[in-house]
């Protein structure tokens, strides 16, 4: 019995630190929390700085930043909520695929509401490689409401991100909504 959990779990292992930037099968739900880890070692190995532009209620402020291993890993934290190939989720989104000429998409939809990520999308370009992924959070709960548009963008030559967009609101108990979007370009 332990040798078969052995295996098992080395299949796991494999499956879960490889590259994700290619297709996968769409009976198995967008692993992003595997993207997200290959991701931040390749952007841990680089130079790169990342130019964020952050809009609060019309305010708005450009700044140049750069991260260290952890600053990468806060950084990009908040898109691991759009990983929706978790035990507890099976089943409980639709997927479809959409086909073009150039493009593929990969459509993940909530059959229920509260679920939390609404819809998982993810784009391959013609040679299968992932180019995009938008998701859309909801939360609703006694304190507040909050509703995030997560988009990540892929340079396909590079394997690496290429931008990323946060916009939502949030409306808290007697408070008006605050609007906000956090758009991000990396740049060398």
């Amino acid at each position: 019995m332990s040798r078969f959990f052995l295996i098992i779990l080395a299949a796991f292992m494999v499956y879960g630190c490889s590259n994700n930037l290619k297709e996968q099968p769409i009976n198995t739900y967008y692993s992003v929390d595997s993207l997200l880890n290959a991701q931040l070692k390749l952007l841990t190995k680089s130079d790169i700085n990342v130019e964020k532009k952050i809009a609060i209620d019309g305010e708005h402020e450009l700044d140049t930043v750069s991260f260290d291993s952890l600053g990468w890993s806060n950084e990009l934290a908040v898109f691991r909520i759009a990983d929706i190939n978790k035990p507890n989720l099976k089943g409980r989104y639709e997927a479809t695929e959409e086909s073009g000429e150039d493009q593929r998409i990969w459509h993940y939809v909530a059959k229920k509401e509260s679920l939390g990520i609404e819809y998982l999308h993810v784009y391959f370009n013609a040679n299968n490689q992932l180019e995009k992924l938008e998701a859309k959070y909801n939360e609703d709960n006694a304190l507040y409401t909050s509703e995030r548009n997560l988009t990540l963008a892929f340079n396909t030559d590079k394997q690496l991100i290429q931008s990323y967009v946060i916009e939502g609101s949030q409306k808290m108990i007697m408070k008006d909504p605050v609007n906000f979007s956090i758009s991000s370009k990396l740049i060398d």
